[in-house]
């Protein structure tokens, strides 16, 4: 039998995510709102959905599939200066506008850990 830290313990299988993860969904949304405002940028955005890293058992794309990014810090600044523009957009409806705001913490969460990284590079 197991004991009770064992079954409290995370399975080391876990997804773990972080920062500089992005749903597949997330993504599409990104690249959705970016394309029409800055579309090299949307593209850039696009490519890092190449390989998940929890696939589905079946190999179909799904929203839930998650991404690793790596973007250059200035690309991260114009998906967020882009977002908030499109944000803005008075003609923007309020689900949209909600979306585009959880976009914006996600990719202002992901710059942030740039930051830490750079930060904790340059410490030492």
């Amino acid at each position: 039998m197991n004991s009770q830290k064992e079954r409290d313990m995370p399975n080391q299988q876990e997804l773990v995510l972080t920062a500089d993860t992005f749903s597949r969904g997330a993504l599409r949304m990104t690249v959705t709102l970016l394309r029409g405002i800055n579309p090299r940028l949307a593209l850039t955005v696009q490519n890092q959905m190449c390989s998940p890293i929890n696939p589905q058992r079946d190999n179909n794309p799904s929203p839930k599939d998650n991404f690793k990014i790596a973007l250059a810090p200035l690309e991260v600044r114009w998906v967020v200066e882009s977002l908030q523009i499109k944000g803005q957009h008075p003609q923007v409806d309020p689900g949209t506008q909600m979306l585009v705001k959880a976009l914006i913490i996600d990719w202002i969460n992901y710059a942030n850990l740039l930051i830490d990284s750079e930060n904790s590079k340059n410490a030492y």
